[in-house]
């Protein structure tokens, strides 16, 4: 079959010129003649034919297509460095000129043949637009959500192709890295708990070869992924490239925060259809490291510049560096000190350089973190207090005010838990939670904002919990305590919105502390069983130090559980009927265990 591809010397488009060479097709080459793609075709001397051209140049779109059987259409101005050394977003009128009138000639020279070829469009998974607050997988059926130039090009061109009278076929891509050394600031801009689907270039140029010869892809819009085994979140596959060329993992605040446009895709049709997907990342990192050949030993073994050389290029860590200077020297309330998040908390930003106020009963253990907190060069103060207690909270404030003058931070983090019925949680218990969980809290925060307030500059941190958006069978009383937190710091952010002091809620699901320990051992309690879905306080912690960077109302840790506010909101009636269920089954193990 003769197929003719446009941008043919780029990433995806040499793996589609091997692939369909290889399967015997006739191949036609359509590029901007400039070294680096004259140096690619040469590659393929004797296998291919070479068009060389402009897509803005209707003439040479035309001298292109005749004969054609197949287009493959895959040159696009994209948003990060293209072969031009400019991309899509800083001169967005040319690159439309080149992504949408390109293709609007293009479609043109194949309707003006007297036997139209058929075409297959590439587009991205970028038109679905931000989605990590949302279920994946993306399917074709999701909205087109487009959030820069790129992405309006992409949907623009869909249009004309699906309203061109051809026959055609729109692939939908995921991540698709390229097989070359090219880190470039790019790499920084994806959150590292972003979702990515992750497909192999060659498994790409695979699909595109299985199209042209498929008769039941024509009319279908289809994603193109690696498939489930390929559904990785952007930290583990930065990980895991970066270790395997000897760079190492880089700190997270070198990476964005605003979430990527890629996601999981549904492509069990793709799949059905193309039968192309047979390489996942670890496939890929072994072919970096045989592309890198002996470079990768350089690698390791100027390792420290290379990561420097690698870091001045995210613009993410120097703000990250002009925040933490900022926050040098201010004074930090943490209340719950002694462990779990309030200790993980203390120690992160004593290292970004505050100073610390541990707040908790046990004066041993908190004694213990601020004695690792000055031979790690910070500053730390101990006030041991009972929270439950009026008076006790009043002393805090009262002796951070002589110590410092005022304080510039409060993290709520101390809180205690109980799991069972609610019938039988002793009354005790449930007061002491409350006064804990919710009275605690609102002291503090009333009695910090009388000094924050006054100089307009200050911020409050709520750590909250899932069970706050998700009334749990097993944790009544804990469940209410926590949306109470979020109600209280919610109202307060509206209070406050517009001015410099700021309100925030972490709210995290299971995390790796005694929490559960004490919990079980409270008159009556059980042991909670999501403990082993439990996150590390310090990926809390880091969380926390985020806030203060880029202060927002609400964070989630992990970012997935953004998602369970929807789970109640539609799913609701579904735990009204288990909840007894599952909560009979969970304590029947629990109650054994205490039983023995």
């Amino acid at each position: 079959m003769k197929v003719l591809l446009t941008g043919a010397f780029g990433n995806i488009g040499r793996s589609a010129v091997e692939e369909l060479v290889k399967q015997g097709h006739t191949v036609r080459c359509f590029d901007l003649k400039t070294r680096a793609n004259e140096r690619a075709a040469r590659r393929y001397r004797g296998q291919i034919e070479v068009v060389w051209g402009d897509l803005r140049r209707p003439e040479d779109v035309a001298a292109a297509v005749r004969d054609q059987e197949v287009v493959v259409h895959l040159a696009f101005i994209i948003p990060k460095l293209s072969a031009t050394g400019v991309e899509s977003e800083d001169r967005p009128d040319w690159a439309r000129e080149i992504n949408v009138g390109g293709t609007r000639n293009l479609l043109q020279a194949m309707k003006d043949l007297p036997r139209p070829p058929r075409i297959i469009f590439t587009s991205s998974c970028h038109v679905y637009g931000r989605t990590q607050d949302q279920p994946p997988p993306r399917t074709v059926a999701d909205p087109v959500q487009p959030v820069e130039h790129y992405t309006c090009h992409k949907i623009a061109c869909e249009r004309m192709v699906r309203d061109s009278g051809l026959e055609w076929a729109i692939f939908r891509l995921a991540a698709t890295l390229p097989l070359a050394m090219k880190l470039d600031s790019g790499m920084f801009d994806v959150p590292l708990d972003n979702r990515m689907e992750f497909v192999h270039t060659r498994d790409v140029g695979l699909a595109i070869a299985n199209g042209v010869s498929s008769e039941e892809i024509w009319g279908k819009i289809l994603l193109i992924g690696g498939g489930p085994r390929c559904q990785h979140s952007y930290r583990e596959i930065a990980g895991q490239v970066l270790e395997a060329l000897g760079v190492g993992t880089l700190p997270e605040e070198a990476y964005g925060s605003i979430p990527f446009c890629v996601d999981w895709l549904d492509t069990a049709e793709s799949q059905r259809l193309l039968n192309y997907q047979r390489r996942d990342l670890g496939d890929y990192v072994q072919e970096m490291l045989a592309l890198m050949g002996y470079r990768r030993h350089l690698i390791r073994l100027f390792r420290p510049l290379v990561r420097r050389w690698l870091l001045e290029k995210s613009s993410y860590l120097k703000e990250a560096r002009k925040a933490r200077a900022d926050w040098r020297g201010k004074v930090a309330i943490i209340s719950g000190a002694s462990g779990g998040i309030g200790a993980a908390t203390a120690e992160k930003l004593a290292q970004e350089g505050l100073k610390v106020v541990l707040v908790a009963r046990r004066k041993d253990r908190l004694e213990d973190l601020a004695v690792r907190i000055r031979k790690a060069g910070g500053e730390a103060l101990v006030i041991a207090a009972d929270l439950t207690d009026e008076q006790d909270r009043l002393r805090v404030v009262e002796e951070v005010r002589t110590v410092y003058g005022t304080a510039d931070v409060l993290i709520n983090s101390a809180g205690i838990g109980w799991y069972g019925f609610g019938a039988e949680m002793p009354w005790t218990l449930a007061l002491q939670m409350m006064r804990i969980n919710m009275a605690a809290v609102v002291h503090l925060t009333l009695l910090f904002l009388q000094d924050v307030k006054e100089r307009n500059s200050g911020h409050i941190i709520n750590v909250g919990s899932i069970a706050g958006s998700l009334p749990s069978q097993g944790v009544a009383v804990y469940s209410a305590t926590k949306s109470f937190m979020d109600t209280f710091t919610t109202s307060l952010y509206r209070e406050l919105r517009g001015s410099n002091v700021h309100v925030s809620v972490v709210k995290p699901g299971p995390v790796s502390t005694e929490f559960y320990d004490v919990a079980s051992s409270l008159s009556a309690g059980l042991r909670m069983p999501a403990e082993k879905f439990a996150v590390k306080p310090e990926a809390v912690a880091n969380r926390i130090w985020t806030l203060l960077r880029k202060p927002v109302r609400i964070v989630y840790v992990p970012r997935l559980l953004g998602l369970v506010p929807w789970v109640e909101l539609y799913l609701g009636w579904l735990m009204d009927l288990l909840g007894p269920l599952l909560l009979r089954r969970q304590l029947k193990p629990a109650r054994s265990s205490v039983e023995v």
